[in-house]
């Protein structure tokens, strides 16, 4: 699971996406924060109000992307996510989602729902690996 030399350990101990867009799929969509619009609009390569008018759901303080026929405005079953470079934090995040280290049956449904999860991995080892990444992660974005 882990490099026998390091404690390193990589998303593909316990992961792998298959793009099979299970998770872009719904009438519910991810809100954006400052970095996720950011990263989008430069990925699109267009201004922010156009952003804004095409892809985005906008009440209030809250922006969300739109969905279209019952998924994520970016999806396209022929290629996956349209905007992969600049998609925002929580569909990069997930399925690795840190509820699963706190509740056995969150890991099974979700590793049950995505094809992307490596089998064989015991739900101890997964937990293991998910916790040295979110550790890693936190690391990384206070620069320590």
């Amino acid at each position: 699971m882990t490099n026998k030399n390091t404690t390193t350990c990589y998303v593909t101990d316990i992961f792998a996406c298959t793009c099979c867009g299970f998770c872009c799929h719904g009438e519910t969509t991810v809100s954006l924060d400052q970095r996720d619009q950011d990263r989008m609009i430069k990925t699109l390569g267009l201004t922010p109000e156009e952003t804004r008018e095409r892809y985005w759901r906008v009440t209030g303080s809250v922006v969300q992307m739109q969905t279209r026929e019952g998924h994520c405005i970016f999806y396209d079953k022929s290629v996956g996510c349209t905007v992969h470079e600049g998609r925002p934090w929580r569909c990069r995040q997930w399925p690795l989602h840190p509820s699963m280290l706190a509740d056995e049956n969150n890991y099974r449904t979700i590793t049950e729902s995505c094809p992307g999860f490596k089998q064989g991995v015991s739900y101890q080892q997964f937990c293991h690996v998910l916790q040295a990444l979110l550790e890693q992660a936190d690391s990384d974005k206070t620069g320590g």
